[in-house]
């Protein structure tokens, strides 16, 4: 290859610049520009330029197999860009990073979990940053052993064994803090004269997109929260910043979740509708710009039964639910049902019990602690899961500083004043990387729930919860904290012999247990070793 081919590695987004010819009184909205990326076996990838001010359009490209691509640009004739055509060489990926040496994220063939783009598992292991685009500091920190509050927490999530980092642009904050858009163009009118700050992409969100992206974590990016849908223009506004977005940031490791509680909690089914309604007109509109088929969802609202007002369309590829943080029960049941309904795509309970939380209980909040959060993880896992998003009190609100005088919405739920000092060291976050490391280690993909909701019954729940592989060859059981009743599996082979393996989901470690014995095609699960929550793994000899 001549010293002038670019080298991009597999995976790994590269940047292409052109200048254009001309002036346009929007950049942005006067010109679309795009490259038509064609693989050596011929497959095409189409991705839009972004405008990076003055005359510069970029090209933000990741290929998806190593050898010769050629490209072409596609652009109004006045840019003199049109039929542009080039080269660049896509080598091997040299890193350790998962995420660049499996490829992307997509579906499994039987619609169960997640996997990379060559088939390799993936666990959703996600941590809960709705503030991450601009909120948490990146020069600053009040954390003894972190220098920066935003790059000290990415690094601390991904030595703990994360895969994910949950984020949402918050582009509904008002004007002043809206720093998307340049200031005067945005507001009150229908997009028409949306100007992308460029200034603000470049000096701060670029860095935060790469420093999650070099981390090796996947970024599940949602745009606003639900309300701003409702705004003037707010179906145009989302639509051009998801363009934007897809353009300068689509070819990293990214999930799409459009909106925070996207249907909202407005009572009247006719605001509940129009939500739902307008937010997947910008979903649609992602599905039609994005050129890698990246995986979309929609962070659910907390209802029960659990809401799926998504989950049949075709541009909706896993669900991304939210049981709560105590305003309701959580029972195997909600997830039995859900699962019954909706099989065949992923589900992640990406928002329940935040460790530190205070709970929204009727009959009065507490603390929510780690004992807390790993049932919840548990068991929506145990019951067909592909995943758990953490989160933590403190860090989701970006609490800098204990205050005297709280904010009475965020009071509700920071009762106790935690900040992100205290959040990031919580004991729950270390918890949930041993539990992607357990699931791991028995080869999630392999099993199945061998066990059914509870139907309503609160003393069910004092049994394990049970999955299998589909021979019974390999039993994985969660003892919730109050376990004390037994579980009978059938379908065993009979006087077929297990070794069992106590896993301490607390500590991330294993103890031996003692063999256990089908008797007439039933095995019967041992009892927990001791009080507290633990896994049992049953290997048969």
């Amino acid at each position: 290859m001549s010293e002038a081919t670019p080298a991009f590695e597999l995976w790994r987004a590269g940047i292409l610049t052109f200048e254009a010819a001309g002036t346009y009184d929007n950049p942005f909205l006067d010109v679309e520009i795009w490259a038509a990326f064609t693989a050596p076996s011929g497959r095409v990838i189409r991705r839009e330029a972004y405008w990076d001010g003055g005359n510069v359009w970029r090209v933000s490209f990741a290929p998806t197999e190593t050898g010769v691509w050629t490209y072409a640009l596609e652009a109004p004739e006045a840019t003199g860009l049109d039929g542009c055509t080039g080269v660049l060489e896509a080598v091997p990926y040299e890193g350790e990073l998962a995420i660049y040496q499996h490829g992307f994220l997509k579906v499994s063939a039987d619609g169960r979990y997640f996997e990379h783009a060559d088939g390799t598992p993936f666990f959703w292991l996600g941590d809960t940053h709705w503030e991450a685009s601009w909120g948490e500091r990146w020069d600053e920190s009040n954390h003894p052993g972190m220098q920066s509050q935003f790059r000290g927490m990415v690094d601390k999530r991904v030595a703990q064994g994360y895969t994910v980092y949950q984020t949402n642009l918050r582009s509904d904050m008002g004007p002043g803090v809206n720093h998307f858009w340049v200031e005067g163009e945005h507001p009150g009118e229908n997009g028409e004269r949306d100007l992308p700050n460029v200034a603000f992409y470049q000096n701060e969100l670029d860095r935060r997109m790469a420093y999650i992206a070099d981390a090796g974590l996947v970024n599940a990016l949602g745009q606003a929260w639900c309300f701003a849908i409702n705004r003037e223009g707010g179906i145009e506004h989302q639509k051009h910043l998801a363009r934007y977005i897809l353009a300068r940031y689509g070819a990293l490791p990214m999930v799409w979740t459009l909106a925070g509680e996207t249907a909202g909690y407005d009572l009247t089914p006719e605001v509940h509708q129009r939500h739902v309604d307008r937010w997947r007109e910008v979903a649609l509109e992602i599905e039609r710009r994005d050129g890698y088929g990246t995986l979309q969802t929609a962070h659910y609202t907390n209802e029960r039964p659990f809401p799926d007002y998504y989950q049949n369309e075709s541009w909706f590829d896993f669900t991304l639910n939210q049981a709560g943080h105590g305003d309701y029960l959580i029972t195997a049941e909600d997830y039995a049902d859900f699962f019954a309904k909706h099989p065949g795509k992923p589900f992640v309970e990406g928002e329940a019990m935040y460790e530190l939380c205070s709970t929204l209980e009727e009959m009065g909040t507490r603390l929510c602690t780690a004992d807390l959060l790993r049932r919840v993880a548990y068991m929506s896992i145990q019951l067909g899961g592909a995943g758990f998003t953490y989160g933590a009190q403190g860090i989701w609100d970006n609490v800098w500083e204990k205050v005297k005088e709280m904010n009475p919405f965020f009071a509700i739920f920071n009762r106790f004043n935690v900040t992100w000092v205290e959040a990031v060291d919580a004991p729950g976050a270390t918890q949930m990387g041993y539990m992607r490391r357990f699931y791991e280690d028995v080869h999630f993909w392999e099993l199945a729930p061998v066990t059914v909701g509870d139907g309503g019954n609160l003393f069910a729940n004092k049994a394990p919860l049970a999955t299998a592989t589909a021979d019974r060859a390999r039993i994985v059981a969660y003892y919730g904290d109050t376990a004390r009743r037994s579980l009978k599996i059938d379908g065993i082979d009979d006087a077929a012999v297990y070794r069992a393996r106590w896993f301490d989901p607390r500590e991330g470690t294993y103890a031996e247990g003692e063999e256990v014995r089908a008797q007439e095609g039933t095995l019967t699960l041992p009892a927990k070793p001791n009080l507290g929550d633990w896994l049992v793994v049953l290997e048969r000899v």
